[in-house]
């Protein structure tokens, strides 16, 4: 069982987005925010208002921070100019950065003494340091906790826009909890383009080859979400550019037929699995005859999906699906879960796991850094307008993405085989799946295993299987000794109901609205004659 740190705050942190804020981070992290002094009960870490007299406590970490004024409108924030130290007291990937960022202009900057370093400063000056006494660490910030309403979720106070205050405080925290934190899934990313099909070498901006010459270039994937109506024809010559260029290329799902709002209406169970399973048949159908392999991963039409859709997807076959937290709440606005959105490598959501991904527009950077620093996939999604000057706009943001190290670029369901938190003790290597299926390299020092519940999966019931093709079963919590031939790659499956995880696709002989069919042909004739 995971240690709980207790973080004890001053009376005067009580203002409801403070609280609101301590509140969905306790849902998030193993921590407890202890309001006021109590007796018996042990600080693990200490917040300070910078108005009060505090010593340092020796032996515990703190964080002095301004008292959070009177805030009700964003855009009170002003677009700032931050420079990160080259430290290793600054968290990757920030570390030696300058960005432009969102902040609270209202507290002069920080007055530093000789025993203490700047991790971030604005052209006025620091707003961000920390000193270190006997090993243990303190910081000071300029910034105010963020303003959150009772609306707004963790993503609305972490994100490319503005990320700094709150920043500053996940590092106290994960300074804190460093004796059991997890660590995060290596770097990996794609991009994906909506709405291309296959009938041609082209589809309107987009141009296969040229794209995949630029991806091979410049080291990156482009995953294109076709829509399973469209898959009554393949060109023949397309289908043999994907298959020489999987490395490059790849197919993932788009809905069904393409509808407004077609994977969040309000429909019965029998309904919302015949449309994943016409979707998957229709898919099927054309790997078949193409030769071609397409991700089980669904990305819903204009983002729009249900949480019951979300619930079905698994039982059909699919790996995950790949949405935004703008998206994911804008449908779903009644749900508990909306308020911890953006924080994991990827959320998990009635059981089915959901992948990231942010538009090409905006402070993308930004947003790429964030979701770097909380282990999540680097997607980008565009559509072929986005491709109007060539493949220039991918070539950008992946050098960008690449400069951050050894960056794992490939097809969706890939990606999403590699969304998990681990951590390791002593020999024995936790693991929490935030998947259906997970890839898995052990640390060489491994000789057990525990794999965890995330608390989002009903059946805690898991199949393990090693490089060498050893398969056994394991229940979340329970430790299994690893052979010398497991201490490398393993598989972790969920066991999720096997009859219909490998049932055969039923035929779906509902037939497709001839309004939908013809829509769907005028849209591709709209974005071919784009071109021409």
């Amino acid at each position: 069982m995971i240690k709980l740190y207790n973080i004890h705050i001053p009376q005067h942190f009580n203002s409801p987005s403070e609280m609101e804020l301590f509140s969905i981070l306790q849902q998030l992290l193993p921590i407890k925010f202890i309001l006021g002094a109590q007796d018996g009960i042990e600080a693990n870490g200490i917040i300070a208002s910078d108005t009060e007299a505090h010593k340092d406590v020796a032996g515990i970490t703190s964080l002095r921070l301004p008292l959070s004024a009177k805030r009700t409108d964003r855009h009170k924030q002003i677009e700032t100019e931050v420079k990160f130290a080259d430290d290793p007291d600054v968290p990757f990937p920030f570390r030696g950065r300058t960005v432009n960022t969102k902040l609270a202009q209202i507290r002069p900057v920080l007055s530093t003494r000789t025993d203490e370093k700047v991790l971030a400063a604005s052209k006025q000056g620091p707003i961000w340091i920390v000193s270190k006494v006997t090993g243990v660490k303190h910081f000071k910030s300029a910034l105010p906790l963020p303003n959150i309403s009772t609306e707004q979720s963790f993503s609305d106070v972490f994100n490319g826009e503005c990320f700094l205050e709150l920043l500053v405080l996940l590092e106290f925290i994960r300074e804190i909890s460093t004796g059991t934190a997890y660590q995060n899934p290596p770097l990996r990313a794609s991009f994906i383009v909506d709405d291309p099909n296959l009938h041609w070498p082209s589809y309107g901006y987009v141009d296969y080859r040229r794209i995949a010459d630029h991806a091979k270039k410049e080291n990156y994937h482009v995953s294109f979400a076709t829509i399973p109506l469209d898959t009554w024809f393949t060109h023949g010559a397309t289908a043999d550019l994907f298959r020489t260029n999987s490395r490059w290329l790849s197919l993932l799902i788009h809905g069904n037929n393409h509808s407004k709002e077609e994977l969040a209406r309000s429909y019965s169970e029998t309904v919302r699995n015949g449309l994943l399973r016409q979707a998957v048949q229709r898919i099927n159908r054309m790997e078949q005859k193409a030769d071609l392999r397409v991700c089980r991963v669904m990305v819903p039409p204009h983002g729009a999906c249900s949480h019951e859709m979300l619930a079905e997807l698994p039982k059909c076959g699919f790996e995950s699906a790949c949405i935004s937290a703008g998206s994911l709440r804008a449908h779903n606005q009644d749900k508990p879960w909306i308020k911890k959105l953006g924080f994991f490598p990827s959320e998990v959501i009635e059981g089915c796991p959901v992948l990231p991904r942010w538009g090409l527009n905006g402070n993308v950077k930004n947003s790429l850094l964030v979701a770097a620093y909380l282990g999540q996939p680097l997607i980008l999604r565009g559509h072929h307008q986005d491709l109007k000057d060539g493949g220039e706009v991918f070539d950008e943001f992946a050098k960008f993405i690449n400069g951050f190290g050894n960056v794992f670029w490939s097809n969706m369901a890939d990606l999403s085989q590699l969304n998990y938190l681990w951590r390791i003790e002593k020999t024995t290597c936790y693991i929490k799946p935030l998947g259906i299926n997970i890839n898995f390299r052990l640390p060489d020092e491994t000789t057990s295993v525990v794999i965890e519940n995330s608390g989002t999966m009903a059946d805690g019931a898991w199949q393990v299987v090693s490089a060498d093709g050893d398969v056994r079963k394991a229940m979340a919590g329970e430790h299994f000794l690893v052979s010398k031939e497991m201490r490398r790659e393993i598989s972790i499956e969920r066991n999720f109901l096997p009859q219909l995880q490998h049932a055969p696709i039923v035929a779906n002989n509902k037939s497709t609205d001839t309004v939908l069919i013809l829509r769907r042909l005028l849209t591709e004739a709209r974005d071919r004659l784009l071109v021409s």
